[in-house]
């Protein structure tokens, strides 16, 4: 292989797996409540589908509404990942189920707003969440370089 090597993906339909199995929307296995402490909770989403912490990472500095989203992540990404529509509002729909998302109340002003479209924020919860897979993921990084998995760059 030459060079950089880069990887571009589309992601049309990525579910988690239990959607697969019984139709129902992925939740976390265990109930919450007093007796289960609040990082056990986190712990229950991960690790998160590549789709689903896109999105939460679109809404960590601000509501936005679903194509706001798409072309955030799309821009973020140049456009390595490409979320679907119906990819993105499935999501949409199980994120705020599970308390990590919720639709806001607030509106932009009327000329600037189309009264069809729905406006996303990030919870806490959510952002405990999306916080929890990130340090997994550094984590997981930081053992790929320990296995030196990565080339040093060449030097010109």
């Amino acid at each position: 292989m030459a060079g950089n090597l880069e990887i571009n993906y589309n992601v049309s339909r990525y579910s988690h797996p239990s959607d697969d199995r019984d139709g129902r929307p992925w939740l976390p296995t265990e109930p919450s409540g007093e007796s289960v402490t609040k990082k056990r909770e986190t712990e229950s989403f991960r690790p998160l589908t590549p789709a689903m912490f896109h999105i939460l990472l679109a809404l960590a500095d601000g509501e936005k509404h679903g194509y706001a989203i798409l072309k955030e992540v799309a821009r973020r990404t140049e456009d390595k990942v490409r979320l679907s529509a119906g990819t993105l509002y499935g999501n949409l729909s199980r994120l705020e189920s599970a308390g990590l998302i919720a639709e806001s109340s607030q509106r932009p002003e009327a000329v600037l707003d189309d009264e069809r479209r729905r406006y996303y924020l990030l919870t806490e919860f959510g952002r405990e969440v999306a916080v929890a897979e990130a340090e997994r993921m550094e984590q997981a990084l930081e053992q790929a370089r320990a296995k030196k998995l990565f080339r040093k760059p060449k030097l010109a």
